[in-house]
Formats: C-alpha cells, structure tokens, sequence
C-alpha cells in the first residue's frame, strides 16, 4: 500500500524545500537529482483508466521499472492505494511479471487478465521529469521520501501541462508524521494540496473527464461505539465529503460540486456543534470552516440563479423586461464568484486548515488539557448521547417553527437552521434507532427542510437580483421581473409548507 502526500509547489521554490528547517534536520544524507521519463500505457478505449488503474514503464538512465497503481483514497492530499512494480526488460509493460506480483484477492488480477490486454496496450503520454530525493529520518523512526519533481506531461499533437510538485511518500512508521512535516514545511514555503496524479494530468490531456459530485456515503456506528469513537467516525465521513468534492470544485463545470462540497463542510460544523458539550474544538477552526464554506456559498448562490433561477422566471418575460442582460450579467457574476472558490481551495490557507483539521482528529487533539471527568464522558456510550442530542434538537426546532407559513424570512430562516442541524444529527446517529421509524422520520424532515430551502433559495435570489438592478441599471426590468415570479411562488407554496410543518410536527423522537 503506497501512501504518499502530493502538495504543489509554484515554479522555482522547491530549491528552497531540502534547505527549510524543517527538512535539513531530518536529512539522511545528501539528495540525488536524476531525470525520470515515464511513459504510460492503456488501451486505445483507455480499459485500464475505466476501471481505476494506471500503468507506467519508467526509464532511469538504463534501467526499466513498471508499475501498475490502482485507485485509492485521497484524505487532505494524502493518497492511500495499492502499488505493483517491478523491474521489466525493455520498453514495454510485462503483465505477467506483475501477475506474479498481485494477491489474488486484488483487483489488479482481474484487471490483468482481461483478454488481449497486452496486444491492445500502447503509449498515450509519457511525463518527463527532474527529480529532487531525499530520505528523511525522524526521532520516532518514521522514515521518508522527499521528492521535487520539475517537468512536465506531454501527449500527443504538442498538448502538455506543467508539473511541480513535491511529493512525501511513507517508507515506514507513522502516516501522521507526513502531515506534521507539511504543516512545519508551511511556515516557510507555500505549498497547496495536490488534487491530482501524474497519470490524472495526462489523461486529463487526453479527454475531458466528467467529474461527478460526491455526496456523503452512508454512516453506521455500533451501539457499543463510545461518544469519542462516534465523533471520530462522524468527522471522517464529513471530511470524505469534502475532499470528494474538491476535485471538481478546482477542475470541473458543475455546479453540484461547489455544492455537495459545501453541504460536507456545514456537516463537519454541525457535527462540532453536535459533539461541543464534551469535545472542545479550536476557535479558529470554526472561522477557517466558515470562511471556505462562504467563499462556495457565494460561488453556489449565483451558479444556481444564473443556470437554474432565471431561465424558469424569465421564460414567459415581455419584450420589455430586457431578459438576455439581466442572465448575461449573473452569469458574469457567476464565472467571477467560481474562479474565487476554485482559488480559495486551491490557497495555502485551505491546506493548511484541512491537514491541521485531519491531524486533530486522527490524534484526538480535544484530548489536551481534558479533565479527568471530561475524559471519562467521552468514554460514555453514544446511544444516550444521541438519544438526549436528537430530543433537544427536536424541542428546539418545534419552538422555533411554531406557525411556520406565517413567519416572515428572518424567524423561519432561524428554523431553517434549526431543521437542518436536526436533520444532520438523525442522519449521524440513524444506524443506532429502529430502522422504521428513523425512515419516516427523516423522510418527514428532509421534505420540511427541503421546503424551507427552496423558501430559503427564493429570499437569496430575490436579493441578489435587487442588488444586481440597482448596480446595473440595464438588468433592472429583467430583475424586476425575476423577483415578481419568484414572490408568487413563494404565495402559493403558504399551503405546502403548512403540511409539511403538521406533518412533522407529529412524529416523535426516534427511539432505540
């Protein structure tokens, strides 16, 4: 299992990496540079990238080494996935050799064997690189690979990209020492999280890959679990959320990506909330989250106003109500507000936020300068817990959603909150009640707060479109008009609303 940090590095500061601190220390010798050309193969239908693979035949000096890597996990840059390489004579991948190598448990043999794979391989790009390594030993005896990589990917008819990247791969020990180093690296030089692989950049200059939105996978905690193992458990599957959706935050087109990576981060701050009467989180961490979460807000919030809004409030417009400036100048609005979230997650500040965000997790930071009593809570089950969370919450939202369809925007946006955090819990702690009744439960909530959302997405875009009329003159009818249809949906949904509320509002607690 290969386990490797990727950040980047702008142009010409990675000299400046084996001379930090942080690395100098460390060093176990003198550093090697060599130039590393890599060619990768696949079928002409690209079988090998279909099914999470890549294999490279890499050239140093005389020697030949294939490897064959499959697809992995990506935590905060850090990717964990199964690796086979061997030495190989000649030009060309060896699958037999790598046969030899794979567990037959893997899923490298079933790659491997698909018929005529070898005939139907050729070279579709190839990386030409200068690399910088060194090996780091740590006072724990963790060691590392330090490597800066210079160069570029390069395919056919001229297309290339640029690489430089650094590269921090686990020889043994601990995982976390990876990102201890790159948190130390920081101080001094701005490295990013590297959201691709080398095989990633080449094939990326082969075709253009659709990048879908990740939503959060489904979460199951064991009635034993103790409140500490839950919130660990909990943090993870919101911080998988997150990175799944970076990805396609930086490289893709599609707005439900900005999404769903926003929806991970206001899961991971409610589950801080969640868990705050015994789990204490660092101050900054909540600003630094809420601080990303905006800058997609604002990217999400004219995305669906620009592609979604207006062409079903403008559709049946007059002649008068000038529609084509009004969407031409949200869709500017729009490019801008992606461009600032695609920087804002490509920031030195995002990666240091989510590596220091994964490290306090992984080690259980909230663990420093704990109470003897507070340690012994988290040692409590979490059926209890939940059990008392979800009945509060519950309470809360029943106060503040009294008389929902005749509250003005303000209070039932208070409600909004109020649903949202109640849904997050049920769904954090549904393995843990009776299956059914968690079910109508939640099926129950989610149609209130998609409701409430919707109501919610009406107020966003109404003051949107104010704003955009009154600084752009030309969009004012266009503007004008938006806002009129979108106020006499928001009438006729009183009736709906008031339903759901009912509905809702009947059901009891989940119990286990």
């Amino acid at each position: 299992m290969e386990k490797e940090l990727k950040l980047q590095v702008t142009a010409g500061k990675a000299s400046q990496i084996m001379h930090a601190p942080a690395v100098s220390r460390l060093l176990d010798g003198s550093a090697d540079s060599s130039d590393l050309v890599s060619t990768y193969f696949d079928t002409p239908e690209m079988y090998l990238r279909g099914n999470g693979a890549s294999l490279r035949v890499r050239a140093v000096g005389e020697q030949r080494v294939q490897t064959l890597k499959l697809e992995g996990s990506v935590t905060a840059g850090l990717f964990a996935r199964d690796e086979f390489e061997c030495p190989v004579n000649g030009d060309r991948p060896d699958l037999d050799a790598l046969l030899a190598l794979v567990p037959k448990d893997s899923k490298a043999i079933h790659i491997l064997s698909e018929p005529d794979l070898a005939a139907r391989l050729e070279p579709l790009f190839l990386t030409r690189i200068n690399r910088c390594a060194a090996t780091l030993q740590l006072p724990d005896g963790t060691e590392l690979e330090l490597a800066m990589d210079d160069g570029a990917v390069e395919a056919a008819a001229g297309a290339s990209a640029p690489i430089h990247g650094v590269e921090l791969e686990l020889k043994k020990g601990d995982p976390e020492q990876l990102y201890n180093l790159a948190l130390a690296l920081l101080h001094d030089i701005p490295l990013r999280i590297d959201h691709l692989s080398k095989a990633d950049r080449g094939y990326g200059l082969l075709v253009q890959e659709q990048i879908t939105a990740v939503r959060a996978e489904p979460l199951k905690l064991k009635r034993r679990d103790t409140v500490e193992e839950a919130f660990q458990a909990i943090a993870r599957n919101c911080l998988a959320q997150v990175h799944g959706n970076e990805r396609g935050v930086v490289f893709g087109q599609d707005p439900s990506s900005v999404h769903q990576m926003r929806v991970g981060l206001r899961r991971l701050r409610s589950a801080l909330d969640l868990f705050s009467p015994v789990i204490s989180a660092p101050a900054d961490f909540d600003s630094e989250l809420r601080w990303i979460a905006g800058e997609l807000g604002q990217a999400r919030d004219w995305e669906v106003l620009a592609g979604t809004t207006l062409k079903k409030a403008l559709a049946s417009a007059a002649s008068d109500a000038d529609a084509t400036a009004v969407h031409q100048a949200a869709q500017k609005i729009a490019t801008e507000n992606r461009k600032a979230a695609v920087a804002a997650v490509n920031s030195v500040r995002y990666t240091r936020l989510i590596i220091q965000f994964t490290l306090w997790i992984d080690q259980k930071g909230w663990r420093t300068g704990q109470s003897k009593k507070s340690l012994k809570a988290l040692e409590h089950r979490i059926t209890s817990f939940a059990s008392e969370t979800l009945k509060r919450r519950h309470e809360k939202l029943l106060q503040r959603g009294h008389g929902l369809a005749e509250l003005d925007d303000e209070t039932r946006h208070r409600a909004r909150i109020a649903a949202k955090k109640l849904r997050y819990a049920t769904e954090f702690f549904s393995s843990l009640f009776d299956r059914r009744e968690v079910k109508r439960y939640i099926t129950a909530l989610s149609d209130l707060q998609d409701d409430l959302g919707w109501r919610n997405d009406v107020v966003v875009a109404s003051g949107l479109l104010r704003s955009l009329g009154e600084s752009k003159p030309e969009t004012a009818a266009g503007a004008g008009f938006a806002r009129g249809y979108l106020a006499s949906h928001a009438v006729a949904d009183h009736d709906a609303m008031k339903a759901l509320w009912k509905r809702f509002s009947r059901l009891a607690v989940p119990q286990h």
